[in-house]
């Protein structure tokens, strides 16, 4: 290995080595059947390293990106990346895999496929992206390195054990928040046997994982073009003016070339953008503004709908909610995305007019029923004008169709808020089953158990829930 290489590697592992000690030790964590087998695609190169491996792999990865980084939680702005993510995934490959999309706050511009279709979006791609097309070619391109298995098929062939990959994994994605040349250094310096072999391996797998994402863009009803446009941003900000180098996505002119040559005239007139990436985008922005009263000036933000949406969320930010709610309630005339209406709910619940608030939501459910962020801002409202019962009517029906942890966790708030202890408890532990947390959902259950006057129908149902858990946990044991 290069020396300056090398002595990059050992600085930033021992910078890292406490947060690799804690990988470690989450590897071994997994998950209920409620995450589905990844089917097995008849790979023989990959005898090494299965599906179920993958899978198990796969949440200690993410558990161990949430303990150690920064995620945006915002409803809205992760149900948005969802939607355009589970599209374009119902056009690949791994149409039948379960893909999870994630945002993690960093400065840099980079997207990330992890173990099992863990798909990672930092920030600042996302604000650098102009137009849907653009941010969802990246969402296209890293699904392709999912449905060609370019992760698993770099595992199987390093020859090292998966602990090990999957910890320099993580650790090329911590140190890639700040830095992306730095992470990729890791990264490759952990997988491969040598420098040069393995940008080699990595090109391979990029352009693959552009003709592929291309493919599912058009498939999609998506304009690809937005693949170019973005890498032509990219290649705009290389200080090396796109000669390839270490990064996680090399890239140069030839490959942007490639991937224009690739656009057929049909793809080309597909759209290019959409109200919800410019609602999501101007949201983020006031999400992570530490000045957000600087969007208070309409030379900033303009006077068009989306500019002003985004004074309006910063009004709210800096308890100025009145100027919010006169900005909101002219526009919510005009046009009736419902992001308007869910901000100025937003809005009157700042200003802590609980009922105002509940009384916009009350006519948006049933103008968009079942949209999840209108469900969860309609509960909550509802539980802050003391209404669980209702909450909970609302929450079992939307989980007919969702099995979130999300919708879990309010069902908890709910039924506590309501008195029923055991209820809350059982919903507690179906969350914590959904986010794979298997020893808390347990013993949550059991808590539930110990509570007096529960039905016989519940206990049989509490018992049954815990014996599959405990199956889990000991197949796992009996695996190692």
């Amino acid at each position: 290995m290069d020396t300056m290489l090398q002595n990059m590697f050992q600085t930033i592992t021992k910078k890292y080595f406490f947060r690799l000690c804690s990988i470690f030790l989450l590897l071994p964590i997994f998950t209920t059947a409620t995450f589905a087998a990844l089917p097995t695609l008849g790979d023989p190169t990959l005898d090494n390293f299965s599906s179920k491996e993958e899978r198990l792999l796969g949440l200690g990865f993410y558990r161990s990106l949430r303990a150690n980084l920064t995620f945006i939680d915002d409803l809205q702005i992760n149900y948005y990346l969802d939607s355009v993510g589970q599209r374009l995934a119902s056009h690949s490959d791994a149409a039948g895999d379960r893909f999870r999309f994630f945002i993690i706050k960093a400065s840099t511009i980079n997207a990330f496929a992890g173990p099992a279709a863990y798909i990672g979006i930092h920030t600042q791609l996302i604000l650098e992206a102009e137009n849907e097309s653009q941010l969802a070619s990246v969402l296209a391109h890293e699904i392709a390195h999912v449905s060609q298995r370019h992760l698993a098929r770099a595992f199987d062939n390093s020859g090292q054990s998966t602990a090990l990959t999957i910890a320099t994994l993580l650790a090329a994605i911590l140190v890639g928040t700040q830095d992306s040349q730095a992470g990729q250094a890791v990264l490759m310096s952990g997988i491969a046997g040598s420098q040069q072999s393995s940008i080699n391996f990595t090109r391979s797998n990029e352009y693959e994982a552009d003709r592929v994402g291309i493919g599912i863009l058009s498939d999609t009803s998506i304009n690809p073009q937005g693949m170019v446009e973005f890498f032509e941003i990219l290649l705009k900000q290389s200080p090396d003016n796109g000669i390839e180098y270490l990064r996680t996505h090399p890239l140069s002119s030839n490959r942007v070339a490639e991937a224009k040559n690739r656009l057929d005239e049909t793809s080309k007139n597909l759209p290019k953008d959409s109200l919800d990436f410019q609602f999501t985008k101007a949201r983020l922005i006031i999400l992570l503004s530490e000045q957000p009263e600087y969007y208070l000036d309409d030379k900033v933000v303009g006077d068009n709908l989306i500019g002003q949406y985004q004074k309006a969320l910063a009004a709210i930010r800096t308890g100025k909610e009145d100027i919010a709610i006169g900005i909101l309630s002219e526009h919510t005339e005009k046009s009736t995305h419902p992001w308007l209406r869910l901000a100025l709910a937003e809005a009157y619940t700042s200003k802590q007019d609980d009922k105002k608030a509940l009384e916009i939501l009350d006519s948006l459910v049933n103008l968009y029923p079942g949209y999840l962020p209108v469900t969860m801002a309609y509960v909550d409202a509802l539980n802050n004008n003391k209404m669980p019962d209702k909450s909970i009517a609302v929450l079992k029906k939307q989980l007919q169709t969702d099995d979130y942890a999300i919708l879990y966790k309010a069902l908890a708030n709910a039924y506590f808020t309501n008195g029923q202890v055991a209820a809350a408890l059982e919903s507690t532990g179906n969350q914590y089953a959904r986010q794979g947390y298997i020893e808390l959902a347990i013993q949550q259950y059991d808590n539930a158990l110990g509570q007096k006057d529960i039905s016989s129908s519940t206990k049989k149902r509490l018992e049954a829930q815990k014996q599959e858990l405990k199956k889990v946990v000991q197949a796992y044991k009996d695996q190692n």
